[in-house]
């Protein structure tokens, strides 16, 4: 079992982090008037009956529920969440414990810092994308009118607690959903974790990457927590072109491919910034094309999903970038041309 303490909480992962959140719950029970569960449909029916044969301590709880996917991610959820709240009693002194995906540990986070002023919270992540990036560095953000995270907070919580097992009740495509993070995060790190992730040849290969993955995101927002500096901005690359494609949720598509496909785009950026070479690039690419079939992006208007990004400046009529370095160099902040990004779409689309 590993263990990291950081600014916004303890991140424990391992085989035996559930009998870890069972001592901590054991000692820790009697400071709650009440222990809210927040999870989706899905987790609720895989992944909840594996949680309570693990842990023991909890003692008497109420269970919010809510539809599995991004649509959840609004205030309108978030607003009968508050009154969900008052409805099963839950005070200051409640406890929210949030077991799912990225989205759960979004709203779980978000929630748990709105309601009252702010409650206690747990994270237990259920999906490979949550377990390496969205669980980890205590942010939190729900959707507006479509625009990815325009309302957000940064929290703590009491301890994010890693359990691998859950990813059994996985299929393979939302495996290969997270699988972009990591790529992520071994573009910014070291060569060793970047040659695992092309040495990859199935997705039971992922779970040898998880805590080194985990690593490299603690350590970033460690240098960074609250994104105000020159560093933190590094872990948004892919996330301006992804975040623009997931404004179109009709189309359903996932966080992570969003992201695959956002990596694969802004890549050519770098490229054409003369920030990456041509072998970086094709290593990338090439690796991004194994493992996504490309998304059709034809039709769509990445630019008007493109306005509410956060690094965009009204003083500047280009779109801010966090592009890619190099393989264990970060990530410049550029901004770029409409021209530009969309010449990198169409080698998307094209190529």
């Amino acid at each position: 079992m590993t263990k990291w303490n950081t600014f916004f909480g303890p991140v424990i992962l391992g085989q035996f982090c559930l009998e870890s959140l069972d001592e901590w719950l054991k000692t820790n029970r009697s400071n709650y008037s009440k222990i809210i569960i927040l999870t989706d449909s899905n987790v609720h029916e895989m992944c909840l009956p594996i949680f309570f044969a693990e842990v023991k301590n909890i003692g008497q709880i109420e269970i919010l529920e809510i539809e599995p996917g991004e649509k959840s991610k609004s205030f309108e959820l978030i607003s009968q969440l508050h009154l969900a709240l008052l409805d099963n009693e839950a005070d200051r002194k409640s406890l929210l414990l949030s077991l799912g995906g990225g989205v759960v540990s979004d709203i779980g986070g978000f929630l748990s810092s709105t309601f009252m002023r702010g409650i206690n919270h747990l994270i237990v992540p259920t999906s490979l994308l949550s377990m390496v990036d969205a669980s980890i560095g205590g942010k939190n953000g729900v959707n507006v009118g479509g625009f990815k995270n325009l309302s957000g907070t940064f929290s703590s919580s009491q301890g994010v607690f890693i359990y691998p097992k859950f990813l059994n009740s996985l299929n393979e495509t939302e495996l290969i959903s997270g699988f972009s993070e990591i790529i992520k995060h071994a573009m910014l790190s070291s060569q060793s974790l970047w040659i695992d992730c092309i040495n990859c040849s199935a997705t039971s290969d992922f779970m040898n990457l998880i805590s080194r993955a985990v690593e490299v995101k603690i350590d970033i927002v460690e240098k960074d927590n609250l994104e105000i500096g020159n560093y933190r901005f590094s872990l948004n690359i892919g996330h301006t072109i992804a975040h623009a494609i997931e404004y179109f949720e009709d189309l359903n598509i996932s966080h992570g491919d969003a992201v695959a496909a956002g990596l694969w785009i802004e890549s050519q950026i770098a490229f054409d910034e003369g920030l990456i070479d041509s072998k970086s690039l094709r290593a990338l690419q090439d690796l991004l094309d194994r493992w996504w079939s490309r998304l059709d992006l034809s039709n769509m208007d990445l630019f008007k999903g493109m306005l509410a990004d956060k690094k965009k400046s009204s003083f500047s009529k280009d779109f801010y970038f966090s592009l890619w370095s190099g393989v264990g160099r970060g990530a410049v902040l550029t901004p770029v041309s409409r021209e530009k990004i969309y010449k990198a779409k169409m080698r998307y689309d094209q190529d």
